[in-house]
């Protein structure tokens, strides 16, 4: 008789660590998903140890574009990982300080890819360092400086290339491209030279017929999906740039594979236009090949358009997905040997936005956003945070504009490190839309309503060139409210150690946070400005129980819980004040 095969019974550590081998290979996965999906050659290095500049180093993964070589690391502890980045950080400086000898190692060990590292000269390959983390790594920005040769992947960035590369496969790679700063004269053996796509017969529209006043003017044309691919961006709020200046969902894969379709059972394109800005270096060219300058063009004259061919040099507003349905699929995709020759062959109309050269990037962005709204309002509801971030990008004066960009610089300080959700890729992070529409917006306004204060009656900065606009004076105010919040809460977190994670208490649920928010601008008319000591005492003589079962304030109770803050920490009577 056959004997029975006893299954062995795991312990809880075990399990846990099984579990944690488990995200392991599923986060790197992920990562070379991303590269593969993109059109990078993957080489697995993760277990070749090698010595170079005086020290032994093993790189996670290499991934290889051209002459475009990206070194990555990947980690998922949390246990020493400042140590960690340092000690990585030396050893990429150690790998660029000795590229010759990396080079040699490379085609020694992955001699089935010698005539990929021999097509170009050493010196002509750009190396780029990346650090891919599962956990949100425990860095200001201020920190993350100190390794400049290190591009940080944290996890929100790290979703969002996955979904972009699940979605556009190969024409990924421009979005990679953008995020190392790569331009297309430096890929492979393209010349120096300044090419240009030109365009015939565009249609450019007198200034009268358009009823725009701030010099705007707007000119359209047809162009190929394959250009529109290669010098497209898109500025999508969940995204992995660092800017303000961001108000566009997330690409929707389900919409991109049915005008996929459409394009490959029909062979022909939406017949309503795409609408861009185009870039400032946009020129004019007569009928005889004479430079003419956009501001002598009024009554449809016959022209040509010509637009540098660079990579995503062309911000689209409105038609990402009709565009990016055009993209470059793998051998795995059913419709790519349709698409293919579509790419090219067939155009699609184009409405293109020219700003005067003077104009702000404020005041772009923020044309450009309202023409987002008023297209899309009509559609798929805008979520509350587009809308508050819109209403930033259209008056960043407005409280609601300063609140919102408080947050952003405030995510980046110690007390709230990565802790606020900005993206739909953020899981289990603070909401922001009700702390700005409740509590922030009024704390750092600059009208203040009469008898309440605000931080702007306590700001030494230069009022004046700030309500005018002065984009130094505005970035200086935000840092202020910033660094003021960050201390106040820096002493609450001293006191609530234990408690400071969003997940697991109300310590820092949207009620909390407005409570504590509420507080410090009603003290604001009794202490003024105080210093970290000062905070600190007080909240030592707060004693509230965060706890998911006894924390007793509800939603909406925001003045409710500041009056407790205020009588308990601050010692205020809230009945005569």
């Amino acid at each position: 008789m056959k004997k029975r095969k006893v299954k062995k019974v795991l312990t809880e550590e075990q399990k846990e660590e099984q579990k944690r081998k488990i995200r392991d290979r599923a986060f790197k996965r992920r990562i070379k998903n991303i590269f593969l999906n993109s059109g990078f050659t993957y080489l697995k290095s993760g277990d070749k140890e090698f010595s170079i500049g005086g020290r032994k180093v093993e790189l996670d993964s290499i991934y290889l574009y051209e002459n475009i070589l990206i070194i990555c690391e990947d980690t998922g502890s949390t246990s020493h990982i400042k140590d960690h980045i340092r000690k990585k950080h030396e050893a990429f400086t150690a790998i660029e300080r000795n590229v010759d000898d990396l080079f040699k190692w490379l085609i020694d060990t992955f001699s089935e890819y010698k005539s990929e590292f021999e097509k170009y000269e050493n010196e002509k390959y750009i190396l780029f360092f990346l650090y891919f983390s599962q956990a949100e790594l425990p860095l200001t920005d201020e920190e993350k400086k100190l390794y400049p040769l290190i591009k940080f992947v944290e996890p929100a960035t790290l979703n969002y290339f996955y979904k972009i590369s699940q979605c556009i496969k190969l024409s990924s790679k421009y979005e990679i491209f953008k995020f190392l700063g790569i331009e297309k004269r430096e890929i492979g053996n393209a010349t120096n030279q300044s090419l240009t796509t030109q365009f015939e017969a565009p249609i450019i529209y007198p200034k009268e017929m358009t009823g725009i006043k701030n010099g705007v003017r707007v000119v359209s044309f047809m162009m190929s999906a394959e250009a529109l691919l290669s010098m497209s961006y898109v500025m999508r709020k969940d995204n992995w740039e660092e800017s303000m200046w961001l108000y566009q969902r997330l690409i929707d894969f389900q919409k991109i594979k049915r005008i996929r379709y459409f394009i490959a059972e029909k062979g022909q394109s939406f017949y309503n236009n795409i609408i861009v800005a185009l870039p400032d270096d946009v020129s004019f060219r007569s009928i005889s090949g004479k430079s003419v300058s956009i501001k002598d063009i009024g009554n449809f004259e016959s022209c040509k358009l010509e637009i540098p061919d660079k990579m995503n040099s062309i911000c689209v507003i409105d038609g990402q997905h009709r565009i990016y349905a055009h993209y470059e699929g793998d051998s795995k995709d059913k419709y790519e040997e349709k698409i293919k020759p579509l790419r090219k062959k067939l155009h699609l109309l184009v409405t293109g936005l020219i700003f005067p050269e003077e104009m702000t990037e404020a005041d772009r962005i923020k044309m450009q956003s309202e023409i987002f709204l008023d297209i899309n309002s009509n559609a798929k509801p805008v979520q509350p945070d587009v809308l508050l971030h819109i209403e930033m990008l259209k008056n960043p004066l407005s409280d609601v504009g300063l609140a919102r960009r408080v947050i952003e610089k405030l995510n980046g300080m110690s007390s709230f490190l990565n802790m606020f959700e900005f993206s739909t890729l953020d899981n289990g992070k603070i909401k922001i839309a009700s702390i700005i529409k409740f509590a922030l917006r009024y704390l750092v306004t600059i009208t203040p309503q009469e008898g309440k204060s605000s931080l702007y009656e306590y700001w030494s900065g230069d009022k004046i060139k700030l309500k005018n606009g002065d984009q130094e004076e505005y970035e200086k105010y935000i840092e202020y409210c910033a660094s003021n919040l960050n201390l106040y809460f820096s002493a609450l977190k001293k006191n609530y150690n234990d408690e400071w994670n969003p997940k697991e208490n109300k310590l820092l649920s949207v009620i909390s946070l407005n409570g504590f928010i509420i507080a410090y601008n009603r003290q604001l008319n009794q202490n003024g400005l105080k210093n970290f000591e000062f905070y600190d005492n007080c909240f030592k003589k707060l004693k509230v129980d965060f706890s998911n079962e006894k924390f007793k304030y509800t939603s909406s109770q925001y003045r409710k819980f500041s009056d407790e803050i205020l009588n308990s920490a601050f010692d205020i009577d809230t009945e005569t004040n």
